[in-house]
């Protein structure tokens, strides 16, 4: 083995060892939001250098190095985030080291964080379920984020709400009742709503800010509540017979 050769190994592992600086413990805001079976590709760009065949691209993941990858073509110094990654903040750094002994090895990126969301899932809840056309006024349906979900600082869950009546699709929902509160999460009937089966149904939806944040189709949830209007009697008149 040469003197150089032995030398660039050395180099190799200190680096694996020392992979991360000090600064890249601080990055803690998320860069990303990932949700369902949504997936990124984190693409890193050395400034002043473009990497060559033979040089060996390292990823850091949650602070674990991980094994080298040869660089021979542009998508090889790509880190996919899998759709699989679990719920959680999880970060991603990268350094490369030249192929050419003679040059320096990068020092490691600051941390790229990755924040995966859980499965949202949320309630939908009514005082009760059977009301009269005059009470129908006070009544609040409220949907919420169900108790076990927990979910980091700054997401939250926002409501979408739509209604049935006798089993069929009511075309605006604001015939019936106003959508109020932060997140939409209350439905506030109107008085006088005609009586018949209803349904109430919530889509609950991540919002982040202005942080990115890629979703799919599984990042929804639903729940609904069924309430049932009846006809109050008018009040009675008594009539007097000999």
């Amino acid at each position: 083995m040469t003197k150089n050769s032995t030398k660039r190994n050395l180099r190799i592992i200190a680096f694996l060892i020392f992979l991360l600086p000090l600064g890249a413990f601080a990055q803690t805001t998320p860069n990303v939001y990932l949700c369902g079976t949504g997936t990124v590709k984190l693409t890193p760009t050395f400034t002043g250098y473009t990497p060559a065949v033979g040089d060996k691209i390292v990823w850091t993941v949650d602070n674990i190095a991980q094994s080298p990858v040869t660089y021979a073509t542009a998508a090889d110094v790509i880190f996919n985030v899998p759709a699989s990654l679990a719920a959680g903040t999880h970060t991603y750094s990268v350094q490369v080291i030249p192929a050419d002994a003679n040059l320096c090895p990068s020092d490691a990126s600051d941390n790229t964080v990755v924040e995966k969301l859980p499965p949202p899932a949320i309630t939908v809840t009514a005082p009760g379920s059977v009301y009269c056309t005059d009470q129908t006024a006070s009544t609040v349906i409220t949907a919420s984020k169900d108790a076990a979900l927990t979910l980091p600082t700054g997401v939250s869950l926002v409501y979408t709400w739509t209604a049935t009546k006798g089993g069929v699709a009511v075309t605006d929902p604001t015939t019936l009742g106003t959508v109020s509160g932060t997140s939409n999460e209350l439905f506030t009937l109107k008085a006088g709503v005609a009586p018949d089966a209803y349904e109430f149904i919530a889509e609950g939806k991540y919002a982040v800010g202005s942080a990115l944040i890629v979703p799919s189709t599984s990042c929804t949830a639903t729940a609904s509540k069924a309430i049932t209007v009846t006809v109050k009697p008018g009040k009675a008149t008594i009539a007097v017979a000999p």
